[in-house]
């Protein structure tokens, strides 16, 4: 599910930092002040990406409607004593966790989590009789040995496939095959000695013949999980975005300039060129500025978006001096989030269902970036947005009675 794709954020002062708070080695940047907008609220709205918007309609996020108690057919599951001996062989026989062996013996985890607190207080009352002579009551695995080594050839040439690639690649290629998910997570944990791990990325360049004619030779014990990428030296897309309880309001890419690059020498800070600083580092105040006049005309669009608040956290590139008289030129409200309050910014958990989309699976073919980003940005659902705002909103109390957040 990893890919060759790594999110890393500025702090306003030419410093990139990944989400492990770690420097960025070497990456590409780009001095020009020009942004690409990749998708709006008006590009959404004509597409109709937003059914039930027939007119933007900003709901009051801090309403809770009184919850109504209504009568509702209830259905419970049945369990024989067969299924809950099955439960207890696979969790005591076996040794398998408690969800793989509610799972296996098709139990529901909370009802399995009962009787294993049970057994474990009382095991004369619910001892399992003749646990090793159980048969699951499953069917027959539809694979052997012929799907066994089609998978391990399948991951040894896609390390970075998931259990949905393995089933897809499965049907496609053996007739009348109709698998589960489940069995084939469970098929290539127990028959094919496969197993998730943490990807190491080698630049190719690390083990052309050249290069490895210039190391010794190492004998390997195990084999890690090792992918090929074509180079350790990452480019970056700054990604600029404006969001609402109404949609996604603007996101913008800025765009590449003049290219120059930056190194970072080992793990120390990042030194600037010695004789002058020939172009402002990472994203300005200069490129905010043109984002919120371009935010600004797209609501302008919207007139119910008139004289709405736009909020903004402490970043060096927000100036007051310099945003606050274009905002409220134009009949808006400039509102500025107190340090370290990601929790009171919405597009904070928007930035994080976009990322999860955006790494879910790797670029395949022509497939880029930034048409992954717009996709993913685009998919957003409107409930989710507005979910965003109204977690935002329900911490204000919170803040100004001096609670922790």
């Amino acid at each position: 599910m990893d890919s060759n794709i790594t999110f890393y954020s500025e702090d306003g002062r030419g410093n990139i930092f990944d989400d492990k708070g770690n420097e960025a080695t070497a990456y590409d940047e780009s001095p020009s002040f020009r942004l690409k907008k990749i998708t709006d609220l008006k590009k959404l709205v004509k597409n109709n990406t937003y059914s039930e918007l027939h007119e933007i309609e900003v709901p009051d996020v801090r309403m809770k409607e009184a919850s109504v108690r209504k009568e509702r057919d209830t259905e419970y599951n049945v369990y024989t004593e067969k299924d809950r001996l099955l439960y207890l062989y696979f969790v005591f026989e076996k040794g398998m966790k408690n969800k793989q062996a509610a799972e296996a013996a098709n139990i529901n985890p909370h009802t399995a989590r009962k009787w294993k607190q049970k057994y474990q207080q009382n095991p004369e009352e619910y001892v399992p009789y003749k646990l090793t002579n159980l048969v699951p009551s499953r069917p027959v695995s539809q694979l052997d040995d012929r799907h066994k080594d089609h998978l391990v050839k399948f991951f040894d040439e896609n390390k970075r496939a998931t259990i949905e690639d393995a089933v897809k690649e499965l049907t496609q290629n053996f007739e009348n095959l109709e698998i589960k998910k489940s069995r084939v997570a469970e098929f290539m944990k127990g028959e094919c000695n496969l197993s998730i791990k943490v990807i190491s990325r080698h630049p190719t360049a690390r083990n052309s013949p050249a290069v490895i004619e210039k190391r010794a030779v190492w004998s390997t014990r195990g084999e890690p999980a090792v992918v090929e990428t074509p180079s350790g030296r990452a480019t970056s897309h700054t990604v600029l975005g404006a969001i609402s309880s109404a949609g996604v309001v603007n996101v913008s890419m800025r765009e590449p300039g003049n290219v120059k690059r930056r190194k970072v020498a080992g793990a120390t800070k990042r030194k600037a060129p010695s004789d002058k600083l020939s172009t402002p580092k990472g994203t300005t105040g200069a490129h905010y500025m043109h984002f919120i006049i371009d935010t600004m005309d797209i609501m302008d669009t919207f007139p119910e978006m008139q004289g709405f608040h736009i909020v903004m956290d402490n970043a060096p590139i927000h100036v007051p001096s310099m945003i606050n008289p274009l905002i409220e030129k134009r009949g808006y409200i400039p509102v500025y989030l107190p340090p370290y309050s990601p929790e009171l910014n919405p597009i904070e958990d928007f930035w994080s269902i976009v990322k999860s989309k955006v790494k879910r699976h790797a670029l395949k073919g022509t497939e880029t970036l930034t048409g992954r980003i717009v996709e993913s940005c685009e998919e957003v659902p409107l409930q989710h947005l507005q979910n965003c705002v109204k977690h935002s909103m329900n911490l204000f109390d919170k803040c100004l009675n001096k609670e922790s957040i």
